[in-house]
């Protein structure tokens, strides 16, 4: 299945760009200018703002790529701040172009042109009056919302198939807190992101926006109670994210019996964390004939295999 983000890599490289993918965002460099994309399913005013905080010191272009219809609010929130927006109908149109042009061997592409050139698309002045979409405002009163799925069924029957012939498949949903932080680094630089704490396993791990909440799914599940409470789960995020913020602001130099470790003067509200409730996030339990598995339903992503007999030592 051919993600958002693939096409995104095609363009880019198309144009001849270097491409990796560092935190979420694809970055391409090429000798005359660089890039930055972030690319995500459902474009929310969290997803904006954390892009425009965690790119804010990077020197080249900057882009959002979005395949939901996006406010012209949100819009204009970029174009105030020098950042190209590129939606469904630019992108697909893009992508045509872009098999046209191997076909013709013409290198080159209308939306990278307009980025390198930096002319930014002037949205219409005094828009209609719209609400901001928010992914989730608050734990108080606010029904659970389980991530959506992007797996199928069939779409993972094909991965168990090739790793472990898997015969037997379930989705749970596991239940995370998820808490947002803002650290301000000093008065130039600010980092942001997604905490998300495992409320059965105590597992934490670091999210990015662009994934799509729902009340309910098609799929028959079963959903899985929490073992830890939130209280619990914030001092855990805390503690992953004043680690994240010691990184940015600390200097340890290694003298071999000692160490000496610088600290830059704490900014005034150096680490913002916002709590955005409990979320359940489908995972599939797969069971097979050489071992079992847990594939992440939203993003494809193995989260962990065990192989029986000979194939266990494997690698």
């Amino acid at each position: 299945m051919v993600s958002l983000k693939d096409h995104l890599v095609q363009i880019l490289e198309f144009g001849k760009f270097e491409v990796e993918e560092r935190d979420g965002y694809l970055y391409g460099q090429r000798p005359d200018v660089s890039i930055v994309v972030m690319a995500a399913s459902e474009l929310i005013r969290d997803d904006v703002d954390d892009f425009i905080r965690n790119v804010s010191d990077f020197s080249g272009r900057k882009v959002v790529a979005s395949l939901a219809k996006v406010d012209d609010q949100v819009q204009k929130h970029l174009q105030d701040r020098g950042i190209h927006y590129w939606g469904r109908e630019e992108i697909e149109h893009e992508i045509g172009s872009l098999h046209l042009k191997t076909l013709s061997k013409d290198h080159g592409g209308s939306l990278l042109e307009e980025v390198i050139s930096d002319e930014i698309p002037q949205v219409p002045s005094d828009p209609p009056e719209q609400a901001i979409p928010v992914i989730i405002e608050s734990t108080g009163g606010m029904a659970e919302q389980i991530v959506k799925p992007a797996i199928s069924l069939e779409d993972v029957k094909y991965i168990a198939r090739h790793e472990i012939q898997g015969y037997k498949f379930d989705l749970q949903l596991i239940p995370h807190y998820l808490f947002h932080y803002v650290l301000n680094i000093d008065d130039k630089r600010q980092r942001a992101g997604i905490v998300a704490v495992n409320a059965m396993t105590e597992h934490v791990e670091t999210w990015r926006w662009g994934f799509e909440l729902v009340d309910s799914i098609d799929s028959p599940s079963s959903k899985r109670e929490p073992k830890v409470d939130s209280e619990r789960a914030l001092d855990m995020a805390r503690d992953v994210v004043a680690k994240e913020y010691r990184s940015y602001v600390e200097t340890v130099t290694d003298f071999g019996h000692s160490e000496i470790i610088e600290r830059s003067k704490p900014h005034k509200d150096a680490m913002v964390i916002e709590s955005k409730g409990l979320v359940y996030l489908p995972v599939w339990c797969v069971e097979g004939k050489r071992g079992a598995m847990l594939v992440n339903s939203s993003s494809g992503k193995i989260i962990s295999e065990h192989l029986h007999g000979p194939e266990s030592r494997r690698g």
